[in-house]
Formats: C-alpha cells, sequence, structure tokens
C-alpha cells in the first residue's frame, strides 16, 4: 500500500512538470497538403454529410414565339429583263414562240408559218433578211419538234451572243427554265458552241437548245455570218 502510494506521488510530480514547462516548438516544416476527400472520411468516418440541396421542381414550359413564314422563292424577277433590241434576236425569239412552240404542242405548222411571215420553199419555211435568214424545217416523224437553221452576224468572241442573252432571259428570267448546257466542242471536224435549256412543268417537259456550228479553229463557216440550228421539243408525261 505505501509502494503505490509512493508511485501515485510520483507521477503526479512528472505530469505537474511537464505540464509546467513551455513547449518546445517544432521546427519550420512545408505546409502539409489539404487532406483529400477520403481520408477526411476516413479520419471522420462518424461525420454526418451535409445534405445535398433540393431539387427544385421543374418550370412549367413556355410556348415560344411562332417562327416567321419564310417567303416563297420567286419563280422569275420582280423585274422581267428588258426585250431584246437586236433584229435577228427579235426575229428568233418571235419565231420560236409564234411557230415553233405551237407548231410543237399539236399546231398546224405550215399555218403558223404563213401568218407569221415565212415563205414555203420546197419543204420548209424561210424568212430573208439583210441581217439574217431564218429556215424552219419540216417536221416529219417528229411532230413535236421544231428545227430552225438561223444564219445570223458573226460575233467572233460569244457565236450567236444577242440571240443567247434573248434566249436566256425567256427563258430562264421569265418562264423559270433551267440553263441544262453552255459549251464548246470540237466533233467531226467542227466546232460547236452549245446553249440549252429544259422545263419539267404541268405534265411535260420541254427543252430548248441553240448551237453554232464553226470551223475547228473557232473561224466562222461565212466569212461575214455565222450558222446555228434552234431545236425545241417536247415530251408529255405518261398518263
Amino acid at each position: 500500500m505505501r509502494l503505490a502510494l509512493v508511485s501515485l506521488i510520483a507521477l503526479t510530480v512528472a505530469a505537474g512538470s511537464a505540464v509546467a514547462q513551455p513547449a518546445t516548438p517544432p521546427p519550420a516544416t512545408a505546409p502539409a497538403a489539404p487532406a483529400t476527400p477520403a481520408a477526411t472520411a476516413s479520419a471522420a468516418p462518424d461525420a454526418a454529410a451535409p445534405a445535398a440541396p433540393a431539387t427544385p421542381a421543374p418550370a412549367e414550359p413556355t410556348s415560344l414565339p411562332p417562327l416567321p413564314d419564310t417567303p416563297p422563292t420567286p419563280a422569275m424577277p420582280a423585274t422581267p429583263p428588258p426585250p431584246p433590241t437586236d433584229p435577228t434576236a427579235i426575229a428568233v425569239l418571235s419565231a420560236l414562240t409564234n411557230v415553233c412552240i405551237p407548231a410543237a404542242n399539236g399546231g398546224n405548222l405550215a399555218q403558223l408559218a404563213k401568218t407569221n411571215g415565212f415563205r414555203k420553199t420546197s419543204d420548209t419555211w424561210t424568212i430573208r433578211q439583210n441581217a439574217y435568214t431564218l429556215v424552219i424545217e419540216s417536221q416529219g416523224t417528229n411532230p413535236n419538234q421544231c428545227h430552225m437553221d438561223v444564219t445570223h452576224p458573226v460575233d467572233q468572241d460569244a457565236p450567236g451572243r444577242e440571240i443567247v442573252v434573248a434566249l436566256h432571259n425567256w427563258a430562264e428570267l421569265t418562264n423559270g427554265w433551267s440553263l441544262y448546257r453552255n459549251d464548246k466542242s470540237v466533233q467531226s471536224g467542227f466546232e460547236y458552241t452549245t446553249r440549252s435549256w429544259q422545263k419539267d412543268a404541268d405534265g411535260k417537259s420541254e427543252a430548248l437548245a441553240f448551237t453554232t456550228q464553226r470551223h475547228p479553229d473557232g473561224t466562222p463557216m461565212q466569212r461575214s455570218s455565222d450558222s446555228s440550228q434552234l431545236i425545241y421539243s417536247q415530251t408529255k408525261d405518261p398518263s
């Protein structure tokens, strides 16, 4: 009993001495890295995790304003192209619209040609002027086609320029046709410059081509005039 009491007194004195003396500060060291979530969770497994914020209720859907209507693509320009002023272009366009197209759509070619100033020569109908000559061939076994040979003034850089511009304005810009060909090639010893247009509507397909023929080196067939051919055709879609 005495030995135990002495030991207890000695232990108490030692503890008091340890508390009374100031602690020696530890040497400066680099700050410790922050504890990772896993380490924190391991160090305090009983700590309660913060509650997740409550998910707000979805808002009521709102109606978007209606989209503006897309304006339709115009079939032709707001301002029609000016009519041709070149005499040959005027004559070709007139023959196309007043003779060729009606004839290929069931009209009487002879009557249409005579009404529009053509004279019958053998199996063709002809108009001759100082600047040009138009010759409409007989339809033969192709009543849905019209072939017209055109002799016209030379345009060295662009064969039939005035005629082509007039046909393009009439076909694409005024009547909604599509340009199909615009090319130049050499075949069978001749150079051919071809422009063509087409349209599919109202149960039929229509095509228009204008081709100028020259020598392989690009010189006209005649010294002062070019030779071209216009072909119009229509095919009705099968019912």
